[in-house]
């Protein structure tokens, strides 16, 4: 049995196993939640010792899923025999239009799985998205290998594999569609370009119909889908420019007719075959008008930041950090070269991975440009005759015009694809990931030439060492080890090559060390986000919706900011009137209004609209004033008043009809009202610069004001100082330097609090607007200390520990100040209802 020639043969299979086991291990490590002390992580997990999903679309995705396994559909019922939700956007509710490939996959795996064992639907959905994302070294290693070798691939898997962005959505606890936006088109782009260098017509059919094939699941996925699609028809038309008009490269052979002609088209012919093919694939099965949908989408996600901020009401999206345009890279010099999420740069893996991924495709049109090959006679064979030789020439000639088509293929691809990727960054961080898996691509192809390179032209010992001591020391910087372990793996290396004397262990040595130093930013990167990881929610807000959905009835609806509400939706099993598919309505400006005005009956009035009759009373209304800013302007003077009072304002001074007003008053200020749950929570202070932005919206400036609160970062002791116990709190750290915290004074029977502003050289003391202080559950001041000062302050005290919240005094009344923070203190409008660690549970009074 030929044992080498079969490992051989096994080899790709083998390293596409280790790839697929080091990205899947490192996204698994989220499971351990790092990011939550070890004495806490119980109140991120559930009663079966699972951690909660990392983010709240995860519970639509999971509600969506359980709907299909018990009823057949992904909605709560059928409209028009089409699945409809109505847990979500309460009320009517909202068409389940959504790509349905999670549910599908989920769902069949959880049927799979359960043959095995006893698996719960919960747990199958939390290990889907590392699952899944890890598959995507399989094509990404293929693709590359293709063009370069095993070296270049395996970059190229483990680069794309451990793109930050991309693990930071498809880790262990992150159940969203993004698992798929990397496995399906790089199985598109390396099934396309087989079928292109494919030689014989069926190779050139089965891979371009494969490629159909991963256009229609990608479709089920996601509607940008098509810019791949784009990416293909522009790389085509690209490279048949340059090889043929540029460069003058012209197609061999004669040809019988036009579809022959057609047919001999190494470019032209599968490009044809996955457009028809894959035109009728997603027509027949997804809707052909869903064609024309992917299209507007394409073109709409080019204008994302136009869309957001040119409606009358505010735009959710405008605070969504995915949509915001990112900066090419960190300001931070020691952390250019390292991985992160917040640039361009930093996104897609770090300055390394940007600049090898950008010489990868100069890389390629170098390869292009070398001079013909012609492989000679072995001086140790019998001597041919001169036409046996003649003909190996040929062949060889013909395999290098072959090699240098294949990289003026791929640089062109890469080139258009890089381009297009990198033109859809600057709409918005949430397509740096699209960016970064060409650029990968092209870091493992520029990886793979090198180590050949190298390996051809230093073949010293000297050189040698030299080149694996570099490599070592770059293999290990990124983990943050001390100046001393970087220079002993460097010296380690380097004496490794002068003890080892043959030289097919000592090339693949340093080629194997190079590639470990190009991925070692990826890898390091990759770790230290699934290693800090911490649930999206915990026991306070799910014990919450626990006690709503067994004590309040079934048309009871949740009300809270957007952000919890596919949670909601789940725990409680109850709808919501506002969640993260609703974020570009009008409930934006409404919900974000009923938190920061301090008119506690308008706040109540609102909820009770919005939970009641949702978006009819302003729709209603702007068919009669034909202006949103003067329909909100009425609602907010009349959704505080009784009925007749607020039609009597509503004729008398809007001067409406008496039948507009009714028409109005029907669902502004509805005659059987639905009960609702107001949940507020923690989370919320460091959110409120947003919702009160959207809260305080000015329709004809079209702007809002941000207010914050700044809660102390931790609670603090008294300390005696000179007969004075004083209390001194962080509340916010600026910078390195500068701090904003408080410093609480208590003499005698006297408690005075001050605003710490200053650095560790000087603090100012700034008195507040008005101070407030909590001792256990009595109010012990509650007074304007500055009527000048912007900021106010709440002193909570309980046993012997402190709190305290800075805030702009424009919240000091708020009504989420006057529930959240002061427990409904002096207010009538809502009742108490339920209270978990963090969380509020609040109803109409």
């Amino acid at each position: 049995m030929d044992i080498q020639g079969l490992l051989e043969r096994l080899k790709p299979f083998i390293i596409i196993v280790l790839l697929f086991s080091v990205v899947f291990y490192i996204r698994a490590e989220a499971s351990n939640i790092g990011g939550v002390p070890a004495d806490a992580k119980k109140f991120y997990e559930d009663a079966d010792g699972l951690p909660y999903f990392s983010e709240m679309d995860s519970y639509y995705n999971y509600r969506l899923t359980m709907n299909y396994l018990t009823k057949g559909i992904m909605g709560d019922t059928l409209v028009d025999g089409k699945p409809y939700d109505l847990h979500s956007y309460y009320p009517p509710g909202r068409p389940v239009d959504y790509p349905p490939l999670i549910v599908y996959v989920t769902s069949a795996a959880y049927r799979v799985l359960n043959f095995f064992g006893d698996f719960s639907l919960k747990e199958v959905a939390f290990w889907m998205g590392a699952f899944i994302g890890s598959l995507c070294v399989i094509p990404a290693y293929l693709f590359v290998r293709r063009i370069t070798n095993d070296y270049g691939g395996f970059a190229a898997a483990l680069i794309v594999g451990l793109v930050p962005t991309y693990v930071a959505h498809t880790y262990a606890g992150f159940f969203d569609t993004d698992m798929f936006n990397f496995v399906l088109p790089l199985f598109v782009f390396w099934f396309f370009t087989e079928g292109m260098l494919a030689s014989s017509m069926r190779g050139k059919v089965g891979y371009a119909l494969a490629a159909a094939v991963s256009i229609l699941v990608f479709s089920a996925a996601w509607v940008g889908y098509i810019f791949y699609l784009a990416v293909l028809i522009v790389f085509v038309a690209a490279y048949l420019v340059i090889s043929r008009y540029i460069l003058g490269e012209k197609p061999a052979g004669e040809f019988e007719g036009k579809l022959d002609w057609l047919i001999h088209q190494r470019e032209l012919f599968p490009l044809l075959i996955l457009i028809i093919a894959g035109g009728v694939l997603v027509g027949v099965f997804g809707g052909f008008s869903s064609l024309a949908g992917a299209v507007g989408g394409l073109i709409g996600a080019t204008q994302i930041q136009a869309t957001a901020q040119t409606t009358a009401y505010p735009n959710v999206y405008v605070s969504v950090s995915e949509l915001q345009v990112p900066e090419f890279i960190t300001t931070g010099a020691g952390n250019i070269f390292l991985p992160g999420q917040n640039t361009i740069v930093g996104g897609v893996g770090g300055l390394l991975v940007f600049i090898i991924g950008v010489l990868g495709v100069g890389a390629l049109v170098w390869k292009y440009r070398q001079p013909e090959v012609v492989v000679e006679e072995s001086e140790n064979r019998p001597r041919a005759g001169k036409k046996s030789k003649f003909m190996r020439k040929k062949r060889a000639a013909v395999a290098s015009e072959e090699m240098r088509h294949r990289y003026l293929l791929y640089a062109v691809l890469m080139a258009v694809w890089l381009i297009m990727s990198g033109y859809a960054v600057t709409k918005g961080s949430r397509f740096i990931p699209t960016f970064a898996m060409p650029l990968g691509l092209s870091a493992g192809i520029f990886t793979g030439f090198l180590v050949e390179y190298l390996r051809v032209r230093f073949t010293t010992t000297s050189s040698l060492a030299l080149i694996v001591f570099v490599a070592a020391v770059a293999m290990v910087m990124p983990f943050g080890v001390s100046v001393a372990v970087k220079l002993l793996a460097g010296v380690l290396a380097a004496g490794f090559i002068y003890s080892v004397k043959k030289p097919e262990i000592r090339a693949p040595f340093m080629m194997v060390l190079v590639v470990l130093a190009a991925v070692a930013p990826s890898v390091s990167g990759a770790h230290s986000i699934t290693t800090s990881v911490a649930p999206g929610t915990d026991d306070g807000m799910w014990n919450s919706m626990q006690w709503v959905k067994k004590n309040t009835s079934r048309d009871t609806v949740v009300m809270s900011w957007w952000d919890f509400g596919h949670l909601f939706a789940v725990a409680a099993d109850r709808p919501v009137t506002f969640d993260g598919g609703s974020q570009n309505t009008p409930r934006a400006y409404w919900i974000g209004k009923a938190l920061t005005t301090s008119n506690e009956t308008l706040s109540r009035g609102i909820l009770t609209m919005l939970s009641t009759s949702g978006d009819l009373a302003y729709e209603t209304l702007d068919n009669y004033t034909d202006d949103s800013g003067k329909t909100a302007e009425i609602l907010t003077a009349t959704l505080g008043l009784p009925r007749e009072e607020a039609r009597a304002v509503m004729t008398g001074r809007y001067g409406l009809s008496d039948k507009e007003a009714d028409s109005v008053l029907r669902y502004s200020h509805p005659a059987k009202p639905k009960p609702f749950v107001l949940v507020l929570s923690s989370d919320m202070l460091g959110k409120a610069p947003w919702w009160t932005y959207f809260g305080t919206w000015d329709f004809k400036k079209k702007t809002g004001s941000r207010y914050g609160y700044y809660p102390s970062l931790a609670s603090s002791k008294p300390q005696v100082v000179n007969n004075t116990t004083v209390i001194q709190t962080v509340n916010t750290m600026v910078d390195q330097n500068n701090v904003l915290g408080t410093i609480i004074e208590k003499k005698a029977n006297t408690t005075n609090a001050t605003i710490a502003v200053g650095n560790n050289m000087t603090v100012q003391k700034i008195n507040p607007h008005r101070l407030t202080i909590i001792e256990g559950d009595l109010l012990v001041k509650n007074e304007v200390v500055d009527s000048d000062a912007q900021l106010s302050l709440i002193v909570i005290g309980s046993g012997n520990q402190y709190t305290t919240i800075i805030m702009n005094r424009e919240l000091e009344d708020s009504v989420f100040t006057k529930l959240f923070l002061l427990g409904g203190f002096n207010q009538t409008s809502f009742k108490f209802l339920h209270q978990e660690p963090g969380v509020l549970l609040w109803t109409a009074a």
